[in-house]
């Protein structure tokens, strides 16, 4: 009885721990590497608008990464920067790499939970014959729609939304152009691009989860049948 349930904990805890996954993977891309970036340098035509080379877009960029990443001194290349500037970025510094905890404690739960079912040392738990896990992938998609219908409907709210609950009380991270060059490298449409992304990204991660899970009961209605 006791095995019993810790078993349905386990399956719980699953379906909490897939939307984290999901979402600090897809999250994870875009963030980490510096080449997500650099490719959207010239379809959103960032030299144009900004005034800057695409070697000092670069630069700036590559320094900002470094800070964040590697612990470097903080400059943005040739652009000019506020210590304003300086403490928003410091401030995102923890946010980055509890993402990257996140992703690698949730990804390495659920690969030890999916070994433990491959090997029968944990069952699945079932609702209407389709996998916990599953379901976790459906939440995660419901969550996605809520928050993708949000930010259709109000971009901009839904960005200020996103900065006053992961940046509390704190403004520094409304910049002035004229001062702060470095927003005239990050523009509006290179954050639509991020955002776009990682909802398809999730999506399709939430998708396998679902599929992984449904398509046996359908081979297995479909073997019933036949």
């Amino acid at each position: 009885m006791k095995k019993e349930v810790i078993n349905k904990i386990i399956n719980i805890v699953v379906i909490l721990l897939i939307p984290v996954f999901c979402i600090s993977f897809s999250a994870f891309i875009p963030c980490f590497f510096k080449s997500f970036y650099y490719m959207w340098i010239k379809p959103l035509h960032i030299p144009e608008t900004s005034g800057y080379s695409i070697e000092v877009i670069k630069e700036a960029y590559s320094d900002v990464f470094n800070f964040i990443w590697r612990g470097a001194e903080f400059k943005t290349g040739q652009l000019a920067y506020t210590e304003v500037e300086k403490s928003h970025f410091q401030d995102c510094v923890p946010l980055f790499w509890l993402q990257l905890i996140l992703m690698l404690v949730s990804g390495l739960l659920l690969l030890t939970y999916f070994i433990l079912v491959k090997t029968k040392v944990l069952n699945v738990v079932k609702f209407k014959n389709i996998p916990v896990y599953s379901y976790g992938g459906i939440g995660t998609c419901g969550l996605l729609v809520l928050v993708g219908l949000g930010a259709l409907i109000n971009f901009d709210g839904m960005f200020v939304l996103f900065h006053k609950i992961f940046f509390p009380g704190k403004e520094n991270w409304l910049f002035d152009e004229t001062t702060e060059e470095i927003i005239k490298i990050l523009p509006e449409s290179f954050f639509i691009v991020c955002a776009v992304f990682i909802i398809s990204f999730i999506i399709i991660l939430s998708l396998v989860f679902i599929l992984i899970g449904i398509i046996p009961l359908i081979k297995s209605k479909k073997e019933k049948n036949s």
